[in-house]
This record gives C-alpha cells, structure tokens and sequence, in this order.
C-alpha cells in the first residue's frame, strides 16, 4: 500500500535532471550557427534593426551601421537569394566561421549554389557579424568603411 506524499527516486531524478539540461541550455547563450541564421534572415528580411544589432564595423557607431544598412536593404530590397548552413568551424570560444552555400537571384532560372563565409565575433558576450569580412558578391551594396 502506498503511503501519501511519497514520491518514487525516479520520478524526482528525472524531473532534477531536466531541470539541470534546461539552466545549463540557457546558460550556455547562442551558437555562433544560430546567429548566422538570424543574420541571414534579417537580411533576406530587410530587418535593419536585427542587421544593426549584429554587425560588427570597426570605428563606426551604431547610428553609422543603421544608415549603412538602410541604404543596403533599400538597394536590395528586390534581391532574393536562398541559403543553407553547411559547417561552423569555431577557432575558439569568441572567433567563428559558418560557411554556407547561396543561391543569389533565386527567382531567376539558372541559378547554382555558391559557398560563402559568415565571419563572426563574441563581443559582450553576443555574436555579431565582421561586415567588412563578408564578401561583395553576397548581397548587393553590402555596408563598407
């Protein structure tokens, strides 16, 4: 006969458990594979104020990056491009490389893949993108100094 209030040992090693993997998930902050995915899609978005947030541009305040990539999003703003993350190659814990393949002008008949790098940094603890390491080719009126 079982007793009230008594609960079986693994029932509350289980729910501990996942209690430890669910602060250890939010502890650990997010990848450098899932930041280049918000990039990606802000900038298949239009979404300046993600792109400012995200972008690393040595000497230029944040006013600076948000007019660059103003300009950069209305100069594209009918380029359409697909892409898919292929590997991430951590140097360390704050330097990262995603390499991705690109369709650019997706709409259009005869487009191919192409790889392509997504430089990024940990700076203040969040992942942002080395703007000036991206290449031209990616996106059209891509920010510059």
């Amino acid at each position: 006969m079982k007793r009230a209030g008594r609960a079986n040992w693994l029932t509350i090693a289980g729910t501990l458990g996942l209690l430890v993997i669910g602060v250890l998930f939010f502890l650990s902050g997010e990848s450098s594979q899932s930041a280049a995915i918000r990039f990606m899609n802000a900038l298949g978005k239009g979404d300046v104020v993600t792109l400012t947030s995200m972008s690393e541009i040595p000497g230029k305040s944040p006013d600076e990056i948000k007019s660059a990539w103003e300009r950069t999003t209305s100069i594209g703003k009918h380029y359409i491009f697909t892409y898919k993350i292929e590997s991430t190659l951590n140097a360390n814990d704050q330097v990262s490389m995603v390499r991705m393949m690109v369709i650019r002008n997706a709409e259009r008949d005869g487009g191919y893949e192409e790889k392509f790098e997504l430089p990024l940094i940990k700076k203040d603890g969040k992942w942002k993108v080395e703007v000036l390491g991206l290449d031209r080719r990616l996106y059209p009126g891509l920010p510059r100094e």
